[in-house]
């Protein structure tokens, strides 16, 4: 990129900003349909070889009513065109999309992340699901309250992300100590917590 904008001074990258940032702001975006300039000063600017002096006829109240018209359309039909490209995207991003919804009382699995552990109890090889616990409280959909235990010292509201159901013959975590394989399901030690 800098070779095709230099040349052969790659060291004077920065005396050519000013023809990258005019070329950028005169080229079509895919979202909105139009170019930095369009949205901004309603037409591209004009080339050196396109400039001309300007009549100096008081004309003003015309032009003025017909830039003011092309403006508002402008807005309009860039604002129809990010619509229906946030529509798009939303559509491509709930296909992907599960709905998680949990009701006060139901036994859940938190997943911790690395901020959640305090400073200093954190190691990569310990587990980062915990539980069941309880869900006391229903803030909405996407947040929710969970009765965690005091000694875990950490905030009990979760994000749906980090709640996922709890199944019975679920596999936490193995004690190092158990000598039984990964594949035999083994009871929540709470008290086996890093905290």
């Amino acid at each position: 990129m800098i070779r095709c904008v230099c040349g052969d001074k790659p060291k004077q990258w920065d005396l050519a900003l000013p023809q990258v940032e005019f070329a950028y702001n005169s080229t079509v975006h895919s979202a909105t349909g139009k170019t930095p300039f369009a949205l901004v000063y309603t037409s591209v600017p004009r080339h050196v070889v396109d400039l001309i002096k300007l009549p100096k006829t008081p004309r003003v109240s015309v032009a003025a009513e017909k830039m003011a018209e092309e403006i508002m359309t402008l807005k309009d039909s860039v604002k129809a065109k990010l619509e229906a490209v946030g529509l798009k995207n939303k559509v491509a991003a709930d296909k992907r999309r599960r709905v998680k919804v949990f009701n006060v009382g139901d036994d859940v699995m938190v997943f911790l992340r690395k901020e959640r552990f305090p400073v200093g109890t954190y190691s990569k090889l310990q587990p980062r699901t915990y539980g069941p616990f309880k869900v006391t409280r229903k803030i909405n959909d996407n947040a929710y309250v969970v009765a965690l235990p005091d000694s875990m010292n950490i905030s009990d509201t979760f994000n749906v992300a980090g709640i996922h159901e709890y199944h019975a013959d679920e596999v936490l975590y193995q004690d190092e100590n158990s000598g039984s394989s990964s594949s035999e399901v083994e009871e929540t030690d709470v008290g086996g917590l890093p905290w």
